[in-house]
């Protein structure tokens, strides 16, 4: 890449464009944190309600921000993969740059590049995987401008060639006492633990959960954090969902999070399935009182953590503002596929559709050791161990 390339690149950017910019892994859409370039960008990826994550040139970009498990964090990953989900009270950043909780996704790129592009120029850009809703992140300059060429825009690019694609960056949110473990990525949950320990914040009160806070809501001024399953009609796999992360929940004495389910295509106020119902009721779970939920852009915005069954549930999640928080399932839990819909199928296959619901639900909510634990206790959230 030659050196005029990045000049071009801060001169687009300051003119209020888009451009493309390296990753350590995929490319992505970037810009500055002002209307017009985040009106662009919410046209580009065919979404609204903002919510991107943004990339800093170092730590000091959200000095006040961090907390003290937030600086240990910093400190010891970046530059590199894991993002940082910071309260922002004093509304530093751009409203349409922050979640619906008023949070903000922040990261110092570990591509050296991109880092001298915000070096250049000064401010925070926003980064947002360059690819069509529901295709995958371009993993080449070619691939990226023909995604933004769908959607009729022309962007200049940093080429940088080939990129080695990958997971996700690891998604964090420190807490004022006790950090979340929002997504898991290349930084693993041991190496997170060290980094603690390391900046002096040793100890269980201080260990990482799996999508969900460990503080007791009764205590902490911070909000519930809300996890949303999300399926086709919200009447079978959501729901089943749903009533087996509550009765994890209520097992486990989990405080300070929320579970909820909606549907992409739901009929709002209808009954679970007769399937799913009689499913539930065999594994001492009740699901006679659900009425579905139509997946909404508020419901995307008042959720943590939004999990969905299938692919195409996740492109309209992502759509409706979830790029940041939004994820298969299946993923989450290192398991591979979809979540079938058992929506008019036997009895035995909706008790299957539990069966590995459950699985994947206990390993997001309490990790893959204390998934095996429980064994295959419907009561406890049922399923098969991964690779089965």
């Amino acid at each position: 890449m030659k050196r005029r390339d990045l000049r071009t690149a801060v001169e687009r950017l300051n003119d209020g464009r888009l451009i493309i910019h390296p990753t350590e892994s995929v490319y992505g859409f970037g810009g500055l944190l002002d209307d017009v370039p985040l009106e662009l960008l919410e046209d580009l990826k065919n979404r609204a309600g903002g919510g991107f994550v943004v990339l800093i040139p170092s730590a000091e970009s959200v000095a006040g921000m961090l907390g003290r498990v937030g600086r240990a964090l910093a400190d010891a990953f970046w530059p590199g993969p894991l993002t940082l989900v910071l309260d922002d009270p004093q509304g530093r950043f751009h409203p349409r740059a922050r979640a619906g909780d008023g949070s903000v996704a922040v990261r110092v790129p570990g591509h050296e590049v991109t880092r001298r592009l915000l070096a250049q120029c000064g401010r925070p850009i926003t980064s947002s995987s360059a690819n069509a809703p529901g295709a995958p992140p371009a993993l080449t300059v070619g691939e990226a401008l023909r995604a933004a060429r769908a959607r009729g825009h022309e962007l200049f690019a940093l080429d940088c060639g080939p990129l080695p694609g990958g997971r996700a960056s690891t998604l964090v949110r420190p807490g004022r006492s006790r950090p979340i473990l929002i997504r898991e990525g290349p930084v693993g949950m041991l190496q997170l633990e060290a980094a603690l320990r390391t900046g002096g914040l040793d100890g269980p009160a201080r260990s990482f959960g799996h999508g969900r806070p460990r503080e007791d809501s009764s205590r902490s001024s911070q909000p519930p954090f809300h996890i949303t399953f999300v399926c086709t009609g919200n009447t079978c796999r959501s729901p089943m969902a749903e009533a087996v992360a509550r009765r994890i929940i209520a097992d486990e004495g989990l405080g300070g999070v929320t579970v909820g389910s909606a549907g992409t295509a739901a009929w709002e106020g209808m009954p679970a399935s007769e399937g799913a119902r009689r499913a539930a009721a065999e594994a001492g779970l009740d699901l006679e009182s659900h009425r579905s939920t139509l997946l909404t852009e508020a419901v995307v915005r008042s959720s943590g953590l939004i999990l969905c069954m299938a692919r195409a549930h996740l492109a309209s999640a992502l759509q409706l503002g979830g790029e940041s928080h939004a994820h298969l399932l299946s993923e989450m839990a290192g398991w591979s596929g979809e979540v079938e819909d058992p929506f008019g199928r036997s009895d035995k296959i909706y008790r299957s559709t539990l069966d590995e619901v459950a699985g994947m639900v206990r390993v997001v909510l309490l990790g893959p050791g204390r998934a095996r634990e429980s064994g295959r206790d419907p009561r406890r959230g049922r399923g098969r161990g991964a690779g089965s």
